[in-house]
């Protein structure tokens, strides 16, 4: 069995995962801590991944929240700024989990007048920074 399966891999490179940065602008939806939750966590389904624990945490009438979805394939993690009308999301997710797949959900959900999304390939696995004994699974 290949321990690495959980892994990433693009031609020759391989890498631990899939790190999705996001943040909306002119959003509102920040009252609604169960809908916030079910909009994440399918989100994270329409990716591919696996839902093993949510958690919102309201800092109080408007003051936003923050929360986590943890994934069997890493997480989603979320801060509220309503303020300023912005969300930070923050998804990794590694195997055959797509982050990009989670964004029309939230997208939808949300409303965002602007998006600024970062995508970036995460633990670039290289035999010098690995034990010996992983090294020949890498080729």
């Amino acid at each position: 069995m290949d321990p690495l399966t959980h892994f990433i891999r693009e031609g020759s490179n391989t890498y631990v995962g899939n790190h999705l940065i996001v943040d909306l602008w002119g959003v509102e939806n920040h009252t609604c801590h169960d809908q916030i939750l079910n909009c994440f966590a399918k989100a994270c389904e329409d990716a591919g991944a696996t839902v093993l624990f949510k958690h919102c945490h309201d800092f109080g009438a408007g003051c936003g929240t923050t929360g986590v979805i943890v994934l069997s394939e890493s997480h989603l993690s979320w801060h509220a700024y309503p303020e300023v009308n912005m969300l930070a999301i923050d998804v990794f997710m590694c195997g055959t989990a797509n982050p990009d797949l989670a964004l029309p959900r939230i997208k939808a959900f949300w409303q965002p007048k602007l998006v600024e999304r970062h995508h970036m390939r995460r633990g670039q696995v290289q035999a010098h920074k690995v034990p010996a004994h992983v090294v020949p699974l890498l080729t």
